[in-house]
Parts: C-alpha cells; sequence; structure tokens
C-alpha cells in the first residue's frame, strides 16, 4: 500500500490483523457494488475507489495488504472503482447514523461513562425515533460497533435506497430536533395554555409522554407545581394534557417552568449524531467486523438491534487474546479494562508485559511502542 517506511509497531500490527483476515469470516450486504476504502497508520482512508467482485477477492486483498482501516460506501454503485464520482453510475444508498461519545475528560482511553452514554443514545435513536416515528423494522435496521467510540446504525430499506441527500438531510433534521423550539409546540388562548397530546405523534408527543411519566418522580413534580405534591392533583394535569391543555391546575410562572423542562429533557438526539453521515449519498463508513486502527477491536456487527442493551465493547469487541507482548508506554496511560484483563496506571517511560490484546490497544492508541 503506503511507500513510506512503516514503523515497527505498524508492521507488527498489519500481520497481526493479516493473520486475523485470514481466519475470519467476511460478509458485505452488496459487496460488488460498494466502493472500498482502506487506510493506514497515519490516515483512515488513504486509498478509495476500489472494488471486488467477490469475498474471497476482498479477503485475499485484506490478507496481503493488511489495511489498519478498511470501510466501504453507503452508496451501491455499476461502476464502483470508476473516477471521478459520476462515473461510479449511483444506484441507491443504506441511510446511516453515526454516534461518537462525547467527549470527555478520558480523551483518547474512552472512559466506561462515555461507552454507556454512547450505547443509550443508540438505543434511544432506535427505540425513540426509527422504529416508532420512521416505521421502520427492525429486521431493516443493523448496528455494528465502531470499533472504537461509539456506533452505526445501518437503515437497510426500499424505502430509503433512493432518497438523495436534501431527503436524507431532512431526516437528520428531524431527529437531531433541527428548529424545533417549545413556542412551535406550545400557544395561549386567553388564560388557557395549550400544547401537544399524549398521543400525538412527532416531538410534541415524545415531550407529552416524558413529561407525564416525569410527574411520577415527586421532586421533578414539585418543580413545576407545589400542588402536585397531591396525587389527585398530579392525576388531573396528566388527564388534561392527554387532550392538549397544558395548565388546568394553575402552574405559576408556566411557560418558563414548562420552556426549561423542556430544553433538560433533552429529547431530541441533537449533538448525538453526526448529521453529515446520514445525509451524504457517498459517504465511506467502517465495514462491520473489521478492525479499528485506533482500537485494535472489531467494528463488531450485533446480532439484532436489541442485542446492543447487552453489549460490552471493552470486553467483546477485542479480538487478540492474552500472550503476553512487552511494550514501553510513551504516554501516561490510566487503569483499564480490556477483555478479562485489569492494568494500569501506567507512567510514561515505563516498560510493562501485558496481555497481547492490551498491549495491541495501547500500540493502536499510539500510546505504548514495541519494547
Amino acid at each position: 500500500m503506503s511507500g513510506l517506511v512503516q514503523t515497527p509497531e505498524e508492521t507488527f500490527l498489519r500481520k497481526k490483523f493479516s493473520a486475523h483476515y485470514g481466519a475470519s469470516p467476511i460478509f458485505v450486504l452488496g459487496l460488488d457494488r460498494r466502493e472500498f476504502g482502506f487506510g493506514g497508520w497515519e490516515k483512515k482512508i488513504e486509498f478509495r475507489h476500489i472494488a471486488f467482485r467477490n469475498e474471497s477477492e476482498l479477503r485475499a486483498r485484506l490478507v496481503a495488504e493488511a489495511p489498519l482501516y478498511i470501510s466501504h460506501s453507503v452508496a451501491y454503485y455499476e461502476f464502483p472503482d470508476a473516477r471521478p464520482m459520476p462515473r461510479k453510475n449511483w444506484l441507491g444508498s443504506d441511510l446511516i447514523f453515526d454516534l461518537d461519545a462525547e467527549a470527555h475528560a478520558c480523551g483518547k482511553f474512552t472512559c466506561q461513562e462515555c461507552l454507556e452514554g454512547v450505547k443509550a443514545d443508540a438505543i434511544k435513536l432506535i427505540e425513540e425515533f426509527l422504529l416508532p416515528d420512521f416505521g421502520f423494522s427492525k429486521s431493516e435496521l443493523a448496528v455494528n460497533f465502531s470499533g472504537s467510540r461509539g456506533y452505526h446504525v445501518h437503515v437497510v430499506s426500499d424505502a430509503v435506497y433512493s432518497l438523495d441527500r436534501e431527503a436524507r438531510r431532512e431526516i437528520a433534521d428531524y431527529v437531531s430536533g433541527t428548529g424545533l423550539s417549545f413556542e412551535r409546540l406550545f400557544w395561549n388562548e386567553g388564560k388557557k395554555f395549550f400544547g401537544p397530546k399524549t398521543g400525538q405523534g412527532g416531538f410534541g408527543g415524545k415531550f407529552a409522554r416524558a413529561f407525564v411519566s416525569r410527574l411520577s418522580d415527586d421532586a421533578f413534580a414539585l418543580s413545576i407545581a407545589r400542588k402536585l405534591k397531591k396525587p389527585e392533583e398530579k392525576e388531573k394535569l396528566k388527564s388534561a394534557i392527554a387532550m392538549g391543555n397544558w395548565d388546568n391546575i394553575g402552574i405559576v410562572n408556566r411557560e418558563k417552568k414548562l420552556s426549561e423542562k423542556f430544553d433538560e429533557m433533552k429529547l431530541t438526539m441533537a449533538g448525538r449524531i453526526d448529521a453529515n453521515v446520514t445525509a451524504d449519498t457517498s459517504k465511506l463508513i467502517r465495514m462491520p467486523d473489521t478492525l479499528h486502527g485506533g482500537s485494535g477491536f472489531a467494528a463488531k456487527r450485533l446480532s439484532s438491534p436489541d442485542a446492543i442493551s447487552a453489549f460490552e465493547p471493552m470486553r467483546s469487541a477485542p479480538v487478540f487474546g492474552g500472550a503476553p507482548l512487552k511494550v514501553k508506554a510513551t504516554e501516561a496511560v490510566p487503569a483499564l479494562n480490556i477483555r478479562d484483563f485489569s492494568f494500569g496506571p501506567i507512567p510514561s517511560g515505563e516498560t510493562r508485559e501485558l496481555p497481547e490484546a492490551c498491549a495491541i490497544y495501547l500500540i493502536c492508541k499510539k500510546a505504548a511502542v514495541l519494547a
């Protein structure tokens, strides 16, 4: 691939990756219509406009070159290796949602709290948007761990296959709540205050249902009105909201309080999905089940959307084993748990013998070198 001289670490990783691809199953839906991209030590995509006729061709290339990153197009093309892009003859695309852990003090060593947060976001996307709002079935959804800090949700459906960029952008805007505001959902009629009903669709219904559910929390209810301490007053308000009447109990500063709750409850996926990925019909996305050069973990394909709840990336995504490997830390490494192994913290400059899964993780993070 690259003509640049490889570091000992890159050479070592490529050898390990090659052996992995020689022994692991490979499956890509519509493989012969996809464009592929390969990346290495410096860039996640160094080469693209690559095409394969079948899985055997793909496997042979992966074993021979052992790229550290492997992506394929969300699109299907008549001529996937043609260039420039218009010559590929776009046929259609899957719809992709890319969710990444939020920036946090853990930095490159993504902590358990961040991994749990992005998992919750992925579940929310599926259960509160893709299934109820867009009407997709679970059989039309494919989910995989990104291999590093998040999840990719693929919608593979005739309903989205031919959508152009503008239509996909509208979907991303809806999910992220672009343009959504409290004032668009609520209005005054004289002394009465109206808003969404619990039974309606869209974000209005989401907020109404979430708000009614939260009224069971006494602290939340009392922050709205002291009289909601009484169960009968709670039921009275719940019944009224079901009809779109949001103030039949006389809430002081009702608009200010309800607006604050609207912002506080964060019902949208704003900041949680990469809208540009969703809108892009020619995006290259990590190929499921391939290795991520930034972690040595697999971009593991889940058996179903439901499997995400029990999935633990730091236990299930590492593919390498427990054979000892000596590495030298090039920066401070925090305490970490990978597979069944616990190690660290490790001061910068210290040499340690670690299980291979842990050592490869640090090498991929460029936090350690071979000792």
